[in-house]
């Protein structure tokens, strides 16, 4: 790869939370996805968190009342969650946990503004677009909500920030991402950015702060111009991530040759 400049190409791509972390996984899987534009299998752990997406969504659309979402899961799991299966005893617990999650439903403590909407914004010039899972508001304000199958927990009130502090730190960039795109269409940024975590039931409510807003757009921007730069495009082999997460493990020359 060393011969050939994609970024011609990549200068005129359009970005989004998953493209840009995509490359921090793997620098080859995102070559392989947005370059040679191959398309991805279904993998077991994505296409769970896309049912339970679908259920949520379609709760506030109107299309499900609430007693009707558990015998939906249950019903169409087979048919929506698809590709190889870890044990079985994994797959119990998902189920399991998918089902105390909806028998449990409690809508969001906000007025709906929109549900799955589509934004198409821009950070310092560069094009981003991505959906946001939830919009809601109460009392003026604006919060995001972001559907999660990671089992997320709130942030420690003081002391050292722990392992799971970060994480929720990693995973906000996305949100706070959205936040551009919110401030863009409505002249202010949210209130707060939410995790409603499906698996373990937790509901996390950020309260919206400027400084990770803008170390989160520092992040991006930072990652879309090693992108523009990368010539190696150079494979981060691990077995678990290429078995049962990486969509394009099939089309991928090193994972086939181990």
């Amino acid at each position: 790869m060393h011969d050939i400049s994609y970024r011609p190409l990549i200068e005129d791509m359009t970005w989004s939370y998953s493209r840009i972390t995509c490359f921090e996984d793997c620098p080859y899987k995102w070559f392989l996805k947005y370059i040679k534009e191959y398309n991805e299998a279904p993998r077991f752990y994505s296409t769970y968190g896309a049912f339970m997406h679908k259920i949520i969504e379609g709760f506030y659309r109107g299309e499900l009342k609430q007693e009707e979402m558990v015998t939906k899961f249950l019903f169409d799991f087979q048919k929506e969650v698809r590709g190889d299966r870890p044990q079985e005893s994994t797959v119990n617990k998902y189920i399991q946990a998918g089902v105390s999650y909806l028998q449990q439903f409690k809508p969001f403590p906000y007025n709906m503004v929109d549900v799955e909407k589509k934004v198409d914004f821009t950070i310092d010039g560069i094009p981003f677009k991505g959906f946001i899972d939830y919009l809601g508001e109460k009392d003026g304000e604006l919060y995001i909500v972001d559907n999660k199958s990671r089992n997320l927990q709130p942030r420690r009130k003081s002391g050292k920030k722990t392992a799971k502090d970060i994480e929720l730190d990693n995973m906000l960039r996305q949100l706070y991402l959205y936040a551009a795109a919110v401030k863009q269409e409505y002249g202010k940024f949210p209130k707060a950015l939410c995790f409603n975590c499906f698996r373990s039931g937790v509901f996390i409510e950020e309260p919206f702060s400027l400084d990770a807003y803008t170390e989160s757009v520092s992040w991006a921007k930072g990652l879309v111009e090693s992108i523009m730069d990368e010539e190696d495009f150079s494979p981060n082999i691990e077995y678990f991530g290429c078995y049962y997460i990486c969509g394009v493990s099939e089309e991928c020359c090193y994972w086939n040759t181990r």
